[in-house]
């Protein structure tokens, strides 16, 4: 396309010679001008620089798919996964339950009496561990309700520690990869399987029936997603019902005390004088029992992981997950009880993971309590195991769309039977190894290796969580944990974390240091991770001189990945148009969002820098919120996001900026897009505001008083709707769409020369009456040859939700 006659028109006002020689009265004075079109879905999205000395002619065309932004700050808005939205409340309910009823109830509590010595010590571990574990679940809780996406402590880590970049990220790919076993349930199935069969099991059969479970249900999840999910939600009420049953049975025999074919009787009554016998108090060991215990419970947060595919997920996040502690905690408290009825102390310190079979075999003799019930729990176990599998390969799956683990795509694609099969063999791979090492008691050093680690991303979530608190009062938070659980927690992980290195009594180094050397192995893992971060994202690109890019990538199945790459060019076909840009300083009044669709307001703003985004969000989005409703008399606004708009080389930058100034005529939304804003951002309430008028109004301030790049806006009543273009955006989560505007001589252009920090533009994008008020403008940055030799623009453009009354 050839570029048009300039077009001659008078401008508004008259600025001297000397402050803008091209934009002189006295003759058709011209600017040339680029900009870019936009899309306003995400808090951090990025504007795309291009070439100066051209006004760009948008085409009719969808942007590129690398311009997606999947940054973490677009974490806070829900997203439906690929595979729908298939778990309603009860199968949130089993993921959690089945996940923390596994065979830590069944085999746990004999490795804790024999290490604490006492039935009162293993009782106040039970009800600390509960305890603890709410702190636990009110940190989950309110991350998962004010960040409700799959990815569990991924996501919240990733959002709350931004710096060092990729640092939090990398290091929960470490951990989920490489500790996410659900080895040790597979074990303990194996283990029981052969205990119902009477047999000694030797090592490889052992392994055998592990790998095979294992191995089975990763096919079943793989192939028949909604097969997989029934089985499991089956397997979790069979546990319950397992539970409840061994509680009741215990109350029978202790009450009715029928002969069995075993004993005459089941164990004596506990005496409370004898609770206390054989204690040992150290914290050592108390806190390495502590672990035992946490892992029972751990599971609370199994939800988190996948709510992409959860119906209601706040909702049903929040009740839950509450119920299952609820029930929970009162089954594990009963079903230790029941034990300590039935089966005698130093049985239990003898039995090792076998205390439930014990259990069963003196309440209903060798027949009963060696085959049928044995059998029951490892079907326990195995739905343990499959909920722990579906969970954790969705965490892994949204580990691999932010690109930080080998064969990204493979991994992040649900193709091709609808499931994520290259994220549940990501995560078969670590637990058929685990299962494979020739180790005697690993049931137990896994569970340690395991819990040790997770501390150290405990105290992290949970400080997380406060510095949020601070920094980020503006997130909408519909579930708050109590700060005193938050502190308490704290100082517990701190606590388990010095733990190990508490010297026992009676012990020598040597045989201390093998006793905790789950701790050396977690804290080893944790340090690869920071080296391969290290590595990866800074050693080797500073030896290279490149930095690491993020640029998004729709797979065939739909699933959006962010691939991390180098740097490379943004530019796109443009065409150029000269036009003249009228001055409109001194008659700032005549312009208004309704006559021609934008308004020089005058406002200080607090904040003068704008280098630290929570700070303006917790502080310049009030004040803006409140800037909107004087402005425009409106009755509410939702601010959903910001852009600061610096040179591509400004050192206060993020680390992927490209922010530059945007020239390309664009506006930020169609009139469809508008609308979908409303029910994207506000679903619960999108019905009734859609009904009354709202605006989507763009403020635009400058950072420092503005020369080059300055911002033009077309009277709205001079670009008629043939001139836009629709332009789809598609996104993780939804599809939006901007439009671009075609060139035409009788679009009418205005900007403010000089513009102070003080001195706000509104730009209306979108208006829902239709009454011959302006509705829309375009607007672009563009370039003044004059004034090239200026300072670089520095500039932030908040968007608004602005709603009306009527």
């Amino acid at each position: 396309m050839t570029s048009p006659t300039p077009s001659a028109s008078p401008s508004a006002s008259a600025p001297t010679t000397a402050r803008a020689p091209l934009l002189q009265s006295s003759s058709s004075s011209s600017a040339t001008a680029s900009s870019s079109s936009s899309s306003t879905a995400n808090a951090d999205y990025r504007s795309i620089p291009h070439s100066r000395g051209s006004l760009s002619n948008l085409e009719a065309s969808h942007e590129s798919v690398g311009w997606l932004d999947r940054s973490v700050e677009n974490d806070v808005l829900p997203e439906t996964a690929v595979l729908g939205r298939n778990l309603g409340w009860s199968s949130a309910y089993i993921l959690i339950i089945s996940r923390v009823i596994g065979s830590g109830i069944f085999a746990t509590p004999g490795a804790i009496v024999r290490s604490v010595g006492s039935i009162g010590i293993t009782l106040v571990l039970w009800v600390a561990g509960a305890l603890v574990s709410w702190f636990g679940m009110a940190i989950s809780l309110e991350y998962g309700c004010m960040l409700p996406r799959s990815g569990g402590d991924k996501v919240y880590l990733e959002f709350t520690y931004r710096r060092p970049r990729f640092l939090a990220s990398v290091l929960i790919a470490v951990q989920s990869v490489l500790l996410g076993f659900t080895a040790s349930n597979c074990i303990v199935f194996a283990e029981y399987v052969l205990f119902a069969l009477d047999r000694e099991p030797s090592k490889f059969e052992l392994k055998v029936l592990a790998v095979g479970l294992l191995t089975a249900i990763i096919l079943t999840h793989s192939c028949f997603l909604k097969t997989g999910i029934l089985i499991q939600n089956v397997l979790g009420w069979v546990k319950i019902a397992l539970v409840i049953f061994m509680v009741f049975t215990s109350l029978f025999a202790v009450l009715l005390r029928p002969k069995t074919g075993t004993n005459d009787y089941p164990a004596i009554k506990i005496k409370s004088d004898s609770l206390w016998d054989g204690s040992v108090w150290n914290w050592g060991v108390i806190s390495t029992a502590l672990f035992k215990v946490f892992y029972s419970y751990a599971g609370l947060h199994n939800v988190n992981n996948v709510l992409n595919e959860v119906k209601n997920p706040v909702k049903t996040l929040k009740s839950a997950a509450s119920a299952a502690l609820i029930t929970a905690c009162i089954l594990y408290l009963l079903v230790n009880v029941a034990y300590f009825l039935v089966v005698p102390i130093d049985e239990i310190k003898e039995s090792g993971e076998l205390i439930a079979a014990l259990f069963f075999e003196r309440v209903f003799g060798a027949h009963v309590g060696k085959v049928l019930l044995p059998i029951a729990i490892a079907i326990s176990a195995a739905g343990n195991v499959m909920v722990v599998t579906f969970s954790h390969a969705r965490m892994i799956q949204e580990i691999a769309r932010q690109g930080f683990l080998p064969f990204s795509r493979i991994i992040s694609s649900s193709k091709p039977f609808g499931a994520p099969m290259g994220a549940l063999v990501t995560h078969f791979l670590p637990s058929l190894l685990v299962i494979c090492i020739p180790a005697g008691n690993i049931y137990s050093f896994i569970l340690d290796v395991e819990g040790y680690p997770a501390q150290f991303y405990a105290l992290a979530g949970a400080f997380g969580l406060v510095w949020l608190r601070y920094r980020r009062p503006d997130l909408h938070r519909p579930y708050k944990a109590y700060l005193s659980a938050v502190w308490l927690r704290i100082a517990l992980s701190v606590a388990l974390l010095i733990a190990p290195f508490v010297p026992r009594k009676s012990v020598d180094w040597k045989q201390h240091l093998s006793d905790v050397s789950y701790a050396f192995v977690g804290t080893a893992i944790l340090l690869f991770g920071v080296g391969y971060w290290y590595f990866w994202t800074v050693l080797i690109p500073r030896w290279k001189d490149y930095s690491l890019e993020e640029a998004a990538e729709v797979l065939d199945d739909g699933t959006t990945i962010t691939k991390l790459v180098k740097p490379q060019t943004y530019e796109r076909p443009h065409v150029a148009q000269d036009v003249t840009v009228h001055d409109i300083a001194g008659e700032e009044d005549r312009y208004t969002l309704d006559s021609h669709g934008f308004q020089i307001y005058n406002h200080a703003s607090k904040e003068k820098d704008f280098v630290d985004d929570d700070k303006i969000k917790a502080e310049y989005y009030p004040e803006t919120e409140q800037l909107l409703k004087d402005a425009t008399g409106a009755v509410r606004v939702f601010i959903f996001d910001h852009t600061i708009r610096r040179a591509d080389n400004d050192a206060r930058n993020a680390p992927v900026s490209l922010r530059g100034p945007v020239r390309r005529v664009h506006i930020d939304q169609s009139y469809s897009a508008s609308e979908q804003r409303v029910s994207h951002h506000l679903p619960e309430e999108a019905d009734e505001l859609l009904k009354k008028r709202f605006q989507i109004v763009n403020v635009w301030r400058p950072i420092h008083t503005i020369f080059k790049d300055p911002l033009a806006v077309a009277d709205a009543h001079s670009v008629p709707d043939s001139d836009l273009v629709g332009a789809a955006l598609i996104y993780p989560d939804r599809v939006g769409e901007t439009y671009t505007v075609k060139p035409n001589p009788n679009h009418r252009w205005y900007f403010k020369y000089a513009q102070r920090p003080d001195e706000v533009t509104l730009i209306k994008c979108y208006d829902s009456l239709n009454d011959g008020r302006a509705r829309r403008i375009p607007h672009s940055a563009f370039t003044n040859p004059a004034e090239e030799d200026k300072d670089p623009r520095e500039s932030i453009e908040v968007r608004a939700l602005v709603f009306y009354d009527y």
